[in-house]
């Protein structure tokens, strides 16, 4: 009898594992999502290889000529909330993207709906690098203000965090982002890569 409930046990936690996915799973899913969104539109994307890659996929607008580097940061589950940051989507990023402002550079944020069953649910904002620095930056002097004004003092970390708002309202953003709001412009935003040799 305990033979057999082992292996049920085994099998019951082998059959959990298969129905997860995996955090290259995940990562996979986004790169190939955001490639097929290119094909639709008639771009060339090539999708790069490696461990320690700097992009995800490098796109070719055939009308205007011009080349993108694009990197895919992909996360499942729904929108996040916190006392300091409201409601919001958001993506594991590092202190590096603070200083990168290339612009032919485009980050792809995706949000892959949790679970497996059904079609698809998700959500892609392509956003310019140089937003992308400019918020990383922004977002650790707001932390850090925030901390000394709790008398937190902790030690600093190189990870950071990308945000989008996921409400209406009253939104915690850089004021350069308030103007345009920015943030309502970039959701399936292909437009970022030009007109679209097919249009």
């Amino acid at each position: 009898m305990s033979i057999h409930m082992f292996t049920c046990e085994h099998t019951l936690v082998e059959k959990q594992r298969e129905s997860e996915r995996t955090s290259h799973d995940v990562s996979l899913a986004g790169e190939f999502l955001v490639l097929a969104e290119l094909a639709r539109r008639r771009l060339d994307g090539t999708l790069t290889f490696g461990s320690s890659k700097e992009v995800d996929i490098l796109v070719l607008n055939r009308r205007s000529g011009r080349t993108f580097r694009v990197e895919v940061k992909t996360t499942e589950g729904r929108s996040r909330g916190s006392r300091m940051f409201r409601r919001h989507y958001s993506w594991l990023m590092n202190v590096k993207h603070g200083r990168i402002t290339d612009e032919s550079l485009v980050y792809c944020f995706v949000l892959l709906g949790p679970g497996t069953a059904g079609a698809t649910q998700r959500l892609i904002f392509l956003v310019p690098a140089v937003e992308v620095a400019r918020y990383i930056r922004w977002n650790q002097r707001y932390w850090e203000k925030e901390q000394l004004a709790r008398g937190r003092h902790g030690k600093e970390s190189s990870l950071r965090q990308f945000r989008v708002p996921a409400e209406e309202g009253k939104v915690i953003v850089p004021r350069s982002w308030r103007p345009k709001q920015l943030w309502r412009t970039w959701e399936d935003n292909w437009e970022t890569f030009g007109p679209s040799p097919g249009s």
